[in-house]
């Protein structure tokens, strides 16, 4: 349970983070804010599961998800600077 808490505590302090840039393009902020969702539901999944893990694999899929909304951050960056 105490590594369910930690885990939780590090996606919102990584949520957090992520949020301190603003998205512009409307479809990347959509899709940054789906992949925040995803990571919700897979956290109440555990809670659900009385911290059972899913081998592993719930916590790997929030790793992703988050690796997701950081590529998303650098696509409108990316965007903001090269747009004529």
């Amino acid at each position: 349970m105490k590594k369910l808490l930690l885990i939780g505590s590090l996606s919102i302090l990584a949520a957090t983070l992520a949020y301190s840039y603003d998205i512009t393009h409307p479809n990347l902020r959509d899709a940054h804010a789906a992949a925040g969702q995803a990571i919700q539901h897979v956290h109440e999944a555990q809670a659900a599961n009385k911290g059972v893990e899913f081998g592993g694999h719930a916590e790997k899929a929030i790793e992703h998800l988050q690796q997701a909304q950081a590529e998303l951050i650098e696509a409108d960056r990316y965007n903001n600077a090269h747009r004529k």
